[in-house]
């Protein structure tokens, strides 16, 4: 590595999958303006070259608040590497210092380096130690991605070694049974079973329409408690996003399922 290479900024490659963060946050790129026109200085920025082409790891915000001062330069630290080695190298960048990472963002890095051919051999827990996470994360986010990041047949351990996960978990082939077993009746529904489809039959006029609206509610009530359980983001950022949003449509939801909870709880005596 070079330490203190003064580069031109034209001449680095911002789009090379190398910015794991969700949005450049640019209160952040202007208090950085004000304090280089005041003579602070900052880190060095992380560059890797490949002998063609300057790809930035890290230091997006120093860099667009260097342009945008009117500079044309900035001092880098380069590491001689591919774009794969500067992506993977981003996946870690401002995990303990620089610009505080938002959850949008360290999903993001999350979800990159599952991606990444450097995370297919490794563990959730190594993974979530080069991104700077909590390991359930990572094993939330690879469970949800199973179809769609490679899988490696082979896993790196904590010590070092290699080992084949392909028949972790699995157990010797059993015979089929001479006779099948008998099929399973589906249990009978109960008053506590919320139904589905929210069109009601029309039988009973509108106290059985009513009642159909209901359980429909119901259902749509219980699968997005469901959702919001399995939320890779706290409760107060899902808040907060919701607090953010323009959409009439959302709006409508909300009322509509605080309704009904409010229901539910008055016929529960709970309220």
């Amino acid at each position: 590595m070079k330490h203190g290479e003064i580069i031109a900024i034209k001449d680095l490659r911002l789009d090379g999958g190398t910015q794991p963060r969700a949005t450049i946050d640019f209160e952040a790129v202007f208090d950085y303006m004000d304090a280089m026109a005041d003579g602070a200085k900052f880190p060095p920025v992380v560059v890797f070259y490949d002998g063609a082409s300057y790809w930035l790891a890290d230091g997006f915000h120093r860099v667009k608040a260097a342009e945008q001062a009117g500079g044309d330069e900035i001092e880098c630290d380069l590491h001689q590497g591919t774009q794969q080695d500067a992506q993977w190298y981003s996946f870690s960048a401002n995990k303990t210092n620089g610009l505080r990472r938002t959850n949008d963002d360290k999903h993001r890095a999350v979800i990159a380096a599952l991606g990444h051919p450097n995370g297919a051999p490794l563990s959730n827990r190594q993974i979530a130690t080069h991104v700077g996470v909590d390991e359930g994360t990572v094993r939330n986010w690879r469970e949800k991605l199973t179809a769609e990041i490679p899988q490696s047949p082979k896993r790196k351990g904590r010590d070092g070694r290699t080992i084949k996960v392909t028949n972790i978990g699995k157990t010797a082939s059993q015979p089929f049974p001479a006779t099948a077993p008998e099929a399973v009746q589906p249990a009978e529904p109960t008053d506590a079973t919320c139904a589905t489809d929210p069109s009601p039959s029309t039988d009973d006029g509108g106290a059985n329409a009513a009642e159909g609206m209901a359980n429909y509610w119901c259902q749509r009530v219980w699968s997005a408690a469901s959702e919001i359980a399995e939320c890779p983001v706290s409760a107060k950022d899902l808040a907060a996003a919701m607090r953010r949003s323009n959409s009439n449509q959302l709006r409508k939801q909300l009322e509509k399922t605080r309704d009904v909870i409010a229901a539910v709880l008055a016929d529960a005596g709970l309220d």
